[in-house]
């Protein structure tokens, strides 16, 4: 299966597959390491990539925007601020969950810092995507090859555009491999 030939476990989120660019500069927020993943919206209570079980903070996979604090990234939420600021459109996506797994390094927590990737051409697997629209959390998402993706509001990938604020503007990846039953991992290179 896609995403688990480098010994990665299932859970981890993400593969790097074709690294372009990758970030270690910007620190992490409060919110960065004690967000709800789980039951912050209706959308995240109807994912099924995403249980009560779910880490708190940045999750690996997951998009990461530019903080109104001067050197921060936070979890996009398919806003923007204001369309003439940047603040609050995707610059990547994080590479480890900002808390991490019990019995693991919790490099995020000890550095306050949130790698992430980015750069047109990056590809890698992930198993962090939207599985419903935000709309009508429940109604399914299909994902198929050559597919858009944007941000989701909880900071995930999706090919529904969110009913947010100019989110429609930001196609963050395309679809390479669809995730199918078998295999619940997306492969998607990233246009940002």
């Amino acid at each position: 299966m896609v995403g688990e030939g480098s010994g990665i476990a299932p859970d981890r989120g993400l593969n790097i597959l074709n690294r372009v660019t990758m970030n270690t500069l910007m620190n992490l927020t409060a919110a960065g390491l004690t967000r709800d993943n789980y039951g912050a919206n209706v959308q995240s209570l109807a994912n099924s990539r995403l249980s009560a079980d779910s880490p708190k903070g940045i999750l690996a996979g997951q998009l990461v925007c530019v903080g109104t604090v001067s050197g921060t990234v936070v979890a996009c939420t398919g806003t923007d601020a204001a369309p003439s600021v940047l603040i609050g459109r995707p610059v990547g996506v994080a590479i480890n969950n900002a808390v991490g797994y019990p019995f693991e390094s919790s490099s995020g927590v000890a550095s306050g810092k949130c790698p992430y990737l980015h750069g047109t051409g990056t590809v890698f697997s992930t198993d962090m995507y939207e599985t419903c629209t935000q709309a009508g959390a429940g109604v399914p998402i299909t994902y198929l090859p050559g597919a858009r993706l944007y941000v989701s509001q909880n900071g995930m990938f999706s090919n529904a555009v969110s009913t947010a604020v100019d989110v429609a503007a930001y196609v963050v990846g395309i679809v390479l491999i669809a995730p199918s039953a078998t295999d619940p991992f997306m492969v998607v290179q990233l246009s940002i």
